[in-house]
């Protein structure tokens, strides 16, 4: 039996220990990039390139390490649920009762002193609790999704995961792209708050793992988004409305005004702010700051139009009739994502 305990510990040491390493190579990586980057406004020689070239081999490089580290992940993770539904038949219902083993895995997955949770959603590995009939909501949403963005979710349940569903409320929810320490990459945000979401129960669900899909689709390599096609069609389609706005009567401008105001137009009102710096804009929106960060408009309108996309038909119908010229490109960005493997077959800007 002391064998027995001794690989126990081993085994949940290894599984730290690659956690460990899958965040070390990550920051390295991007470290790596960055510096070079910078590099370009005082290195235009050869010199440079050929740099590049070996920064470029590198990252394939440790790449490929972190496939094998996250394929050794995913393994230990499958086996930790499959030890916490065995748990969960317990014949007297007691934690009490666990094994050494359960007992670890427990505290590894759960934050401190929060009720243990960790469940599926879809296929999307959620820690954390969700409110009764959440479930059933994001579920029909699911199921009355448009088939290729339906298509394309499912493709990325195993890459996703929702890291923290009891997100404080007063707190802004978000898709974190990177792994640092306290704050593991995957989505935070509220589940309670979302199933009374005035925008329309699971709009943050879907919105926010839209930007992971994003992210996850160049195999975190930069967003699929972040083509300048993408962006300038949105400017195109923002300045267009602009300029119809200015030549309505007033009681016509007054009338659409509060037709963006509404909860139900929120990314309407968040896109046509951004695209027209401002000048029209309905009760949603980012701070100016934020829209000068480059990626940002192309990253939330792909999240926008992808979360419309699922079961949301009212958001859709306005998204793609007044940004018809962006929602084509959208469309074929997702046409681009193969469904046995996440690549690019459109050409991504550099």
């Amino acid at each position: 039996m002391g064998i027995v305990n001794a690989d126990v510990t081993e085994l949940l040491q290894s599984w730290n220990n690659i956690k460990t390493a899958i965040t070390s190579i990550e920051t390295t990586k991007t470290s790596m990039t960055r510096k070079y980057q910078q590099l370009n406004g005082e290195w235009k020689d050869k010199k440079y390139k050929e740099l590049g070239d070996v920064v470029q081999e590198c990252s394939r490089a440790l790449n490929e390490i972190l496939k094998i580290l996250s394929k050794g992940e995913k393994f230990i993770g499958s086996l930790a649920k499959s030890l916490q539904e065995y748990d969960n038949v317990n014949l007297d219902g007691s934690m009490g009762s666990d094994n050494a083993f359960v007992q670890s895995l427990r505290s590894m997955t759960y934050s401190a002193g929060e009720t243990p949770s960790y469940q599926y959603c879809l296929g999307v590995l959620t820690r954390g609790n969700v409110p009764e009939g959440y479930l059933n909501v994001i579920s029909e949403r699911h199921q009355n999704g448009e088939t290729r963005v339906r298509r394309v979710f499912d493709h990325f349940t195993n890459q996703m995961l929702i890291q923290d569903a009891n997100y404080p409320p007063n707190q802004t929810a978000h898709y974190a792209p990177m792994n640092y320490e306290g704050h593991r990459r995957g989505v935070y945000y509220n589940a309670t708050s979302d199933m009374t979401n005035p925008r329309g129960a699971g709009t943050t669900y879907f919105h926010e793992l839209a930007h992971m899909i994003d992210h996850a689709s160049t195999g975190y390599q930069g967003n699929l988004s972040n083509t300048p096609e993408f962006g300038n069609a949105l400017m195109q389609d923002g300045q267009r409305i602009l300029q119809l706005y200015n030549n309505l009567p007033p009681d016509r401008q007054n009338a659409f005004l509060t037709r963006i105001r509404s909860d139900s137009a929120h990314s309407f009102s968040d896109l046509i702010d951004a695209t027209t710096n401002g000048q029209l804009h309905g009760s949603y929106g980012h701070l100016r700051e934020y829209w000068t960060r480059s990626g940002n408009l192309q990253a939330e309108a792909f999240a926008h139009f992808f979360e419309a996309s699922m079961g949301s038909e009212d958001k859709l119908e306005m998204l793609a009739n007044f940004f018809p010229t962006a929602f084509g490109v959208f469309s074929a960005l997702i046409e681009s994502i193969q469904p046995d493997q996440y690549v690019r077959v459109l050409e991504r800007s550099r």
